[in-house]
């Protein structure tokens, strides 16, 4: 007997419990303590209410966890996680979780669904097509280790120069619409940059220093780089992002990108080129939500057959 339970049901004992146990075995190491999963929680705007736990005779056996925003005067929920115990595998769980979530994003009004997804998690993938959703574009997570030099490609055009959030916002080519764990709601710390040619300003990167207790440098990430589509040298441009970014700081620190799409070209052949490797690979998925789905309220926290 399955019953699907609200997640702010569940103790923090039993959150963290079930979050450790559901990423038992997958392609990479997910578990973390309860600090960290509340910053998660808080971090990236999840729901407690508006996400679910799946309940097995019993025994917690997964769970979907669902953040919200409005964003461009639309209404979009993020999945922040999808996952199934062990043991409970294979027994179509997940699809029940998916489709009393759809039933609450209809709720909460949304108009966007998105997810991403490890590539090569092909069972999650195509569970997902089969609940609606469809890949838009293909996201990676690069690192590099060690000494940095400058980046190629600097040119004598473009300055860069410290911003803040809201330059970056009101910029006519800013993007919102980014992977969501690097949108300005989910990020803490960050800092801001702005590329220009003359008075005009043509790009921005938003990126993050992390520091060691003794207070020494530990690693850079790159969250955002976008460069104006009507800028004739978008290769200069974002060589002088990056490269404010990430190589003005001396030593052997680790670089990493998080969620860079491919389809930017210009930023994925200067990070090849300057040594940058991917380490993960994801799908970025969406799916619309149809107000006109027909409800199964009847059924949705409550035994399921």
């Amino acid at each position: 007997m399955l019953v699907i339970k609200r997640f702010s049901e569940l103790s923090f004992n039993e959150a963290i419990s079930l979050w450790n146990e559901c990423w038992k075995h997958y392609f990479s190491d997910m578990t973390m303590d309860l600090n960290r999963f509340l910053q998660k929680i808080t971090g990236e705007g999840i729901s407690l209410e508006n996400s679910v736990a799946a309940v097995y005779e019993g025994k917690l056996a997964g769970f979907v966890l669902n953040s919200f925003r409005t964003i461009n005067g639309k209404q979009y929920v993020w999945n922040g996680g999808t996952a199934i115990a062990p043991d409970f595998r294979g027994m179509g769980i997940g699809k029940k979780l998916i489709s009393v979530c759809l039933e609450i994003y209809e709720e909460q009004n949304v108009d966007i669904a998105r997810l991403e997804a490890i590539k090569e998690n092909e069972t999650a993938i195509k569970l997902y097509e089969k609940m609606g959703y469809q890949t838009f574009e293909e996201l990676s997570f690069m690192q590099h280790e060690g000494e940095i030099s400058v980046f190629k490609g600097l040119g004598s055009n473009v300055t860069v120069k410290n911003a803040d959030m809201q330059e970056i916002k009101s910029l006519s080519f800013f993007e919102p619409l980014t992977a969501w764990q690097t949108q300005f709601p989910s990020l803490k710390d960050f800092s801001c940059a702005i590329a220009m040619d003359g008075e005009n300003t043509i790009g921005y990167a938003v990126y993050k220093k992390g520091f060691k207790e003794t207070g020494e440098l530990a690693g850079i990430v790159l969250y955002q780089c976008g460069v104006n589509p009507e800028y004739h040298l978008e290769e200069e441009a974002t060589a002088n992002l990056i490269n404010f970014a990430f190589a003005q700081e001396e030593g052997a620190v680790r670089r990493l990108t998080m969620n860079v799409p491919k389809k930017d070209d210009a930023l994925n052949r200067l990070l090849n080129e300057a040594g940058f490797t991917k380490f993960v690979e994801q799908v970025h998925m969406e799916r619309p939500i149809k107000k006109e789905m027909e409800s199964q309220a009847a059924k949705t926290f409550s035994e399921i057959d």
